[in-house]
């Protein structure tokens, strides 16, 4: 091989572990969390107040679980603005009875 073709050859080797650990990071970044709190109404969007924070909802209607406890499973997003939470499944965790 040449000095060429080993430069080249390094390079894209380099170029594909970079790739991967970005891709790694975004799919990790992607993963669903659980969110326990209580769904308020701040001016006309919903929130889950949370021990951490205040989460943003986004992908459900939660205008019938006001003032409940819930707890929600969905992918977080956090920023210096605001916090979101895109929401898959959320349940009343209130009425729930033990088992």
């Amino acid at each position: 091989m040449t000095k060429q073709s080993v430069r080249i050859f390094v390079s894209v080797v380099f170029l594909a572990f970079l790739f991967s650990t970005c891709i790694m990071e975004v799919v990790g970044a992607a993963q669903e969390e659980i969110l326990m709190g209580y769904v308020v109404k701040q001016g006309k969007r919903f929130v889950i107040e949370a021990d951490d924070g205040d989460y943003i909802v986004i992908g459900k209607d939660v205008s019938k679980l006001v003032d409940k406890l819930v707890e929600a499973t969905g992918i977080i997003t956090q920023s210096d603005k605001e916090d979101i939470i895109i929401v898959r499944s959320i349940e009343d965790i209130q009425n729930t009875v033990p088992e």
